[in-house]
């Protein structure tokens, strides 16, 4: 039995735990509002809510409901359109924002703008134009242009500048100004209510899900077969930590629980840029860091920036671990050096140094939240004026991410230069054998490749090695 505060009461159902929770607000409770539209996460039609308890607060974020196995909302609060409804049925603030400024067409788009508004209202983000513009940046709306829904939404962000940051005062802010119903106050005791009867099992016989925005992608009637086995929420595959001068990182970890780490940002400065090119926030709010690696993508974001930080990963089945480099992990398109039933507990990496350079460059059809064309990263150490301990990694070229060994091999005790570059790009040309679009794929890993070494520095390349 899976159990859930949805809006304002205790659910509970029997559906498999693989049902999407789309299928199970819309068919089993007739909540509606909530709409489909492509089934894959990219559209944010079917944007919910999801709070869950963490301490004496509850952490709410968007979620894509398509994708989000039912078995992730046990103990949550799920929120829906419906549930954010006024009871005198009358529009609530960010609701009358989008009329006021005619950012309302058809209207199917709709219920998830307002929805993701309403996950960064209760966010501890900080209140800025661009946060809010971003919070909406995995909805998608097709009638027309965005000026009028940006409107909307700086409207909305103009609403929240008295509010208070303190999560209860914030939860009474809200309701005192219509923003949410007054049930809101109650949630955190009902949520307290079945947490203590709630336990997840991580029994690796069974399907190991977590979060899901891959599975129920790729196979999501196989799984509705299966046995599940939800990790999402097993403490023991969660957070962050830093000991013996290693960052730490538990499997189940989301997307953007890393990108939001101060540690993190501390030795990966420009982290959160490079994870807005990856995906909407309602998948980062999911995706799990550990499942990047395990789907074994040949353009997985992730693990081309994790193989160039000299990541190690930590598996376990039935109790017995070991540890393999990630670099040893891919072995083929979407094959990956496990057994079936073992599962990525931890990973971690090195601390980097003080003088390390970390950058990652993406080309895809669309800038943001769309797959890579080609994908590649790029550590090293400057030492002295050159260049040391260089790893690259690229996606988008094979059936696995590319290591570029001689390519690294050469650049290593090189300062960087027009001559250095212009040597390291042919060597990485012999390196590489594109399957598809070979010429433009060469041409992508030579941009990248200069735009690496120029975000390192600036003044030591010019453009003239591009012609």
């Amino acid at each position: 039995m899976i159990r859930m505060v949805v809006n304002d009461q205790l659910r509970e159902t029997k559906l498999h735990a693989a049902t999407p929770i789309v299928d199970f607000l819309r068919s089993e409770l007739k909540l509606c509002g909530t709409k489909i539209g492509c089934r894959e996460g990219d559209c944010g039609a079917c944007t919910i809510i999801a709070g869950f308890l963490q301490g004496n607060k509850i952490i709410y974020r968007s979620m894509a409901s398509c994708i989000m196995p039912l078995i992730n909302g046990q103990a949550k609060h799920i929120i829906t359109i419906e549930g954010i409804n006024l009871p005198q049925k009358e529009l609530n603030p960010i609701q009358e924002a989008f009329i006021a400024v005619n950012a309302v067409q058809c209207g199917f788009c709709t219920p998830g703008f307002i929805m993701s508004l309403t996950a960064y209202a209760l966010s501890e983000i900080e209140k800025t134009p661009q946060n809010a513009i971003n919070s909406v940046a995995g909805n998608v709306c097709r009638c027309t242009g965005y000026k009028s829904i940006e409107k909307a939404v700086l409207q909305v962000n103009d609403l929240l500048q008295e509010m208070p940051t303190e999560f209860d005062a914030k939860i009474k802010w809200l309701v005192s100004h219509n923003i949410l119903p007054s049930y809101f106050n109650d949630v955190k005791e009902m949520l307290q209510s079945i947490r203590s009867e709630t336990s997840l099992t991580g029994n690796t016989q069974a399907t190991i899900v977590a979060g899901g925005t891959d599975a129920l992608v790729q196979r999501p009637e196989e799984l509705l077969e299966e046995q599940i086995s939800a990790i999402a929420d097993i403490a023991q595959f969660k957070g962050t930590e830093i000991k013996d001068n290693k960052i730490w990182i538990g499997a189940a970890t989301t997307v953007d629980e890393f990108c939001q780490n101060k540690e993190i940002a501390k030795h990966i400065p420009k982290i959160k840029d490079y994870l807005k090119l990856v995906s909407s926030p309602q998948i980062r709010n999911m995706a799990t860091v550990a499942g990047n690696f395990a789907n074994g993508s040949p353009i997985g974001d992730l693990s081309v920036m994790f193989l160039c930080l000299d990541t190690t990963l930590v598996l376990s089945q039935d109790g017995k671990k070991r540890e393999m480099p990630l670099k040893d992990f891919f072995v083929g398109y979407k094959k990956v050096n496990k057994a079936e039933n073992e599962l990525i507990e931890q990973i971690y990496f090195p601390i980097p140094s003080a003088n390390a350079h970390f950058s990652f460059e993406k080309i895809s059809k669309r800038v943001h939240l769309d797959m890579a064309t080609v994908n590649s990263a790029v550590s090293l150490k400057m030492e002295s004026g050159k260049m040391e301990d260089v790893k690259i990694a690229i996606g988008g070229l094979g059936p696995t991410i590319r290591n570029m060994e001689k390519t690294c091999d050469f650049l290593n005790g090189k300062e960087i230069s027009d001559e250095t570059f212009t040597k390291a790009n042919e060597i990485a040309q012999a390196e590489i054998t594109p399957r598809s679009r070979a010429n433009y794929k060469r041409l992508l890993v030579r941009q990248q490749l200069f735009l690496h070494l120029r975000g390192i520095a600036p003044d030591a390349l010019s453009l003239e090695v591009l012609k």
